[in-house]
Parts: C-alpha cells; sequence; structure tokens
C-alpha cells in the first residue's frame, strides 16, 4: 500500500479533473479474497484507499439484473416531479425552469449513485448561461480525509475540502448498499462461468466408434471428426457409433441456474425492496403493490437526499456562480401530493367550479387545451363558473 503523503499539491479549482491521471482497471476474474482485501484497503485507519473496492464495484456492473434494479431506483426519483419554492411553498418558476437541463437531471442521477458506491464528489462551474459539473473518479477518492489522488496508487494528493464549489454526497453505510451483494454477484458470474464451461464440453454429444480391425481406426476418427453439427460420417463396415447424452449428466440447472436465480433475488431485495418488479412470473397485484411501496418508502428516502442537498450545498455553488438561487430563501422541493389520474382530477375540477371561482390559466395548463370563452351557463356544470 503506498506510504501516507502529508503535502497535499495545489490545483486550480477549475483544473482539478484534468490532474487526475485515469488508470487501467482490473478486469480479471473475481475471488471473495480478492473483496476482503479491497475493503480492508477501504478501511484502513491512517490511509485508506478506495480503488480497489470501487474497481471490484464497476467490474461487477456488468450484471444485467442488478443494471435493471438500480435503474428501476434512481428512475424512481429522476422521473419525480420537482420545483423551487421559497420558504412559505410559493413555487418560483423562474429558479425551477433554471434547473430543467439535462446538466441537473444527470447531477441527481450522480447524487443517487453515493447510495449505490457511498460517496460522489462533483466540481462546478460556469460555461455562458450553461452549468457545467465534472464527477471526481471514485477510485482516486479518500473520503476520509477528503483527498483526490493525482494517481489511484501514487502518494500525491489534493485536498479536494479546500477547493471551490465542491459538492460531497456521502451515504450513511460503511461502503455503500452495493457492497452487500458482492458476493452474490461474484458466486453468480463464476456460476454462470462454469455453467458456460458445461455447456461447451457436454452441450454437443459425445459420439464413439468401435471396430475391431486396428488399421480402421485413423479414418474412423478422422470420420467421426467431420461430423459435427451435420451428423453425417463414412465409417468402414462392422464400425459401432455409440452417442453419450451429457448435457443433463448432474442436473446442471440445479447445479447452476437455480442459485443464480437465488442470487439475483437476493440483489433485488437490497436495491429495491422486492423481486416481483423484476420477476418476469410475478402475479400482477403483488408487483402494483410493491411498485408502490418503492415509490412511497424507498425513493422518497432517496428524494430527501436530493432536497437536502441541493438546497444546502448545490444553491451556494449556483448563487456563487452568478445565478439567482439563495439557500437562505428558497428550496428544493420534489411534488410528494397523492398523484391522481388525469380523469380524477377532471371530477374534482368540475366539482370545485360548482362553489369557487378558478383561474382559467391553470386549468389550461393542467388538462392541455385552450380556453376560448365560456358556453351558455348550465346548471351546475362547468362553463357557468368561469369567470
Amino acid at each position: 500500500m503506498a506510504k501516507k503523503s502529508t503535502n497535499p499539491v495545489a490545483a486550480p479549482s477549475t483544473d482539478l479533473i484534468i490532474k487526475i491521471i485515469q488508470e487501467v482497471k482490473d478486469r480479471s476474474r473475481k475471488k471473495i479474497k480478492t473483496w476482503r482485501d479491497a475493503m480492508q484497503a477501504a478501511e484502513d485507519r491512517d490511509d485508506p484507499r478506495w480503488y480497489l473496492l470501487q474497481d471490484l464495484f464497476s467490474d461487477l456492473l456488468s450484471d444485467g439484473h442488478l443494471g435493471a434494479v438500480m435503474e428501476l431506483r434512481s428512475a424512481a426519483t429522476l422521473n419525480h416531479p420537482f420545483y423551487v419554492t421559497d420558504l412559505n411553498g410559493e413555487k418560483l418558476e423562474e429558479q425551477t425552469n433554471l434547473l430543467q437541463k439535462k446538466w441537473f437531471y444527470d447531477y441527481i442521477d450522480n447524487c443517487l449513485d453515493a447510495i449505490f458506491f457511498k460517496y460522489t464528489v462533483m466540481q462546478f462551474g460556469r460555461d455562458g448561461d450553461n452549468v457545467i459539473f465534472d464527477m471526481l473518479p471514485r477510485r482516486h477518492l479518500s473520503p476520509k480525509f477528503k483527498r483526490v489522488y493525482i494517481e489511484a496508487t501514487g502518494d500525491k494528493f489534493i485536498d479536494y475540502s479546500a477547493e471551490q464549489n465542491i459538492i460531497e454526497v456521502l451515504h450513511k453505510s460503511e461502503f455503500g448498499i452495493m457492497n452487500d451483494i458482492v458476493p452474490n454477484l461474484i458466486w453468480k458470474k463464476n456460476l454462470l462461468q462454469s455453467n458456460a464451461e458445461f455447456s461447451e464440453r457436454f452441450g454437443m454429444p459425445l459420439i464413439t466408434a468401435l471396430t475391431a480391425n486396428k488399421a480402421d481406426v485413423p479414418r474412423i476418427e478422422k470420420a467421426l471428426q467431420t461430423l459435427g453439427e451435420a451428423g453425417t460420417g463414412v465409417l468402414p463396415k462392422g464400425s459401432e457409433i455409440q452417442v453419450h447424452a451429457l448435457a443433463n449428466a448432474g442436473n446442471p440447472e440445479k447445479v447452476y441456474l437455480d442459485p443464480v436465480k437465488a442470487h439475483d433475488n437476493q440483489v433485488s431485495k437490497r436495491f429495491i425492496g422486492s423481486t416481483t418488479m423484476v420477476d418476469e412470473g410475478a402475479n400482477r397485484s403483488q408487483t402494483v403493490v410493491h411498485a408502490e411501496s418503492l415509490d412511497d418508502k424507498l425513493a422518497r428516502k432517496d428524494r430527501r437526499l436530493i432536497e437536502f442537498t441541493t438546497t444546502d450545498q448545490l444553491f451556494i455553488i449556483l448563487q456563487n456562480l452568478g445565478f439567482p438561487f439563495d439557500n437562505t430563501k428558497m428550496k428544493f422541493c420534489f411534488d410528494e401530493s397523492e398523484s391522481l389520474s388525469l380523469e380524477q382530477e377532471w371530477k374534482i375540477t368540475n366539482d370545485a367550479l360548482k362553489y369557487f371561482d378558478l383561474d382559467t390559466t391553470e386549468i389550461e395548463k393542467k388538462f392541455n387545451f385552450k380556453i376560448i370563452g365560456t358556453k351558455q351557463a348550465t346548471s351546475g356544470g362547468l362553463a357557468a363558473n368561469f369567470k
């Protein structure tokens, strides 16, 4: 392990990402010992290094099931409507519109990744009227001492807490929730590799031939090699062919594929609290209930993380960059009001108009049609209540 350095390297705040040397990641076949060594390096008291653990996380991200549940959990926040309000809860249109940009959704996505990988550190800047930011590579970071190493395995580092316009998002878990299912992903990967080797060896039946004439052996061997998938060959008279079907010997489905499903279930439960939302044999009613649980519980918790980070850190940086934000006078909020169907909202609006005068502009926005006037009033009807 590299020795601890006590001399941080100065770097211009806008060029922090440029000074970091991108190195080759380890993509070799992983073992449980690899994981344990990585955790030990990350929790070192004097010189914690995270590149081994982050490289392990990065390599395991190629798992398709893991990718699906991560996307599902992140989407529960990314697809949720949001706005900026003053301290009284009044929506601020200008600030809200400034955040309706691609960079802001990328920022939210990176913040959510801290839940999976323990931390995210970003540096922000301004390019004309646009907000720009770079995410510092996780394998180069040591969040305990606020260091970003020039080389992940080297001694030279920058104290990123002393840099301008830095946002650090830390999850309360020790290593991020990705760490909780690393053994499942390693075992699953090894099971699939073993199953592939089994299929390669025994997927095609073994074919043997018996003959009493030793001189015919070379000719028979050559004929067997030409059989292949075509299943035809020319052999000397008297040769006996035997086909040995070994594809199901030892019950490979029970040995390899059933445990894979069990590991997938563990991944689903840890990331989205359920297996039914990504299980092709799931009951529809259960899936709906669990989807609501994801949105109302796990995702709401994730959204609070974004709300606090945005109001307490991002608004200060945006104000420093010259944008009209002030976290002492405004806050970032997700819309947590009850979600209603368009038909339900229309009924509520129509009922309200029997007793109140409503703003037609808001009704136009809500139902996406243009109001150009009112018709002859009818008893208790919608048109009778427009002013």
